[in-house]
Order: structure tokens, then C-alpha cells, then sequence
């Protein structure tokens, strides 16, 4: 004689164990996608990084070469920068309180002769068009020599001078999550180290006392 099955037997689904086996599985697939994600920004930003690195070696150079007055800006909202010259000898503040648009052309005056007018701005040529950092990739702040506070927001620039000299300046690249590089820029040689993660300026910011070594 043939017994029926009950009908919850059969329809009775997963039981406890399986389902937590199925929950480990997908959290061990989630665990592995982040890793994959976390490592591929990590390499996105120091390829970045890398990049913007290239870009001052080469507005430094330009500066020696061509003996022309060269900045570079970056323009921190938009995550991107550019490189520009003038051959009108400029100067920089040495204290900057407030963000301002700092070069400004020695040797001129004014029509009006106002000794205490300031002469007008430097007209400059672009060297390297707008450089866009990769999607994701961003720059968080800028700290120049003079200044009280890192600059966040707005534009930012870098000088360069065809003695060889360059403003002492830190650049603060980010993932957007918890990744961070900072570049600074040494003062006499044009050259950039890269450290990990944001670091604070010691008391020796813009003193040109020694050869810092190009990111890796």
C-alpha cells in the first residue's frame, strides 16, 4: 500500500543551515568584490597622482628652459588642473591670508601712475590644457607656503620661476573615500615625494633643506 506524502513535507523549503550557508556565500563573494574595488582604487590613485607628479616636473623644467614664469593651477572643485607661462617677470605674497589671486608682474605701472595701485595682472599662455582627474579621483586641498590654512576650495596656484625655484606647496589627492596621497613639492629641485595618506606639514614647510625623492 503506498503512503502519500504530506504536502508540507514537500513544500517545507530551505531549512536554518542552508540558509546561513547561503548568507555566508554571498558575504564572502561581497567581501572579495569590495577588496577587488578597494585595491583597483588604490592603484587609480596613485596612477593620478603619478600623472600630476609628470605635470609639475614638467612645468618646472619648461620654467628653466624657456625662461619663463609658469604656474600651475588647480582648480579644486572640479578635480582638475592646467599648466600655464608668462614671460612678465611675477612675485607671490608672502603672507596669504585670504585666498586671492596672487601673481602679479613687476616693473609696470599704471597709466595713472598710482604708486599704490597694483599693475595689472600677467597675461598667460596655457602649456598644458585642463587635465581631468579620473572619475572618483579628486584633489582635496592645496597648502602653499604663507598660507594659515589649506585650501579646500576654489583655485589654487603653483609657481614656478626660471631660476629654478619653485613655491613650496603640498597637494592633497583622495579616492573620496578614505585614500589619500600627498605631494610635496620640493622648493630647489622641482622633485615630488608622495606619502600616504594626508600629512600635516612639519616646521620645515617651505625651507629648502634638503632633496626630496620623486613619487614611486
Amino acid at each position: 500500500m503506498r503512503v502519500a506524502r504530506s504536502p508540507y513535507r514537500l513544500s517545507r523549503g530551505i531549512t536554518l543551515l542552508e540558509l546561513m550557508i547561503v548568507i555566508g556565500v554571498i558575504m564572502l563573494m561581497m567581501g572579495v568584490g569590495l577588496s577587488g574595488l578597494n585595491q583597483l582604487s588604490s592603484v587609480q590613485l596613485r596612477t593620478q597622482t603619478n600623472r600630476l607628479a609628470a605635470a609639475i616636473r614638467h612645468a618646472y623644467n619648461r620654467a628653466i628652459a624657456d625662461g619663463l614664469y609658469v604656474r600651475m593651477a588647480l582648480y579644486i572643485d572640479a578635480d582638475r588642473y592646467s599648466v600655464e607661462a608668462s614671460s612678465t617677470p611675477v612675485f607671490i605674497e608672502r603672507d596669504r591670508q585670504e585666498f586671492v589671486e596672487e601673481a602679479r608682474p613687476l616693473g609696470e605701472r599704471r597709466l595713472d601712475d598710482d604708486e599704490d595701485a597694483p599693475p595689472p595682472p600677467p597675461k598667460y599662455a596655457p602649456i598644458i590644457p585642463d587635465v581631468s582627474m579620473q572619475r572618483g579621483i579628486g584633489i582635496a586641498g592645496v597648502l602653499t607656503s604663507g598660507q594659515v590654512d589649506v585650501f579646500e576650495s576654489g583655485v589654487a596656484y603653483i609657481h614656478f620661476f626660471p631660476n629654478g625655484f619653485v613655491e613650496p606647496a603640498m597637494i592633497y589627492t583622495t579616492d573620496g573615500d578614505k585614500d589619500f596621497y600627498t605631494l610635496t613639492i620640493n622648493p630647489l629641485t622641482g622633485k615630488v615625494k608622495r606619502d600616504g595618506g594626508k600629512v600635516d606639514p612639519d616646521r620645515s614647510f617651505g625651507e629648502p633643506d634638503r632633496v626630496e625623492e620623486e613619487g614611486r
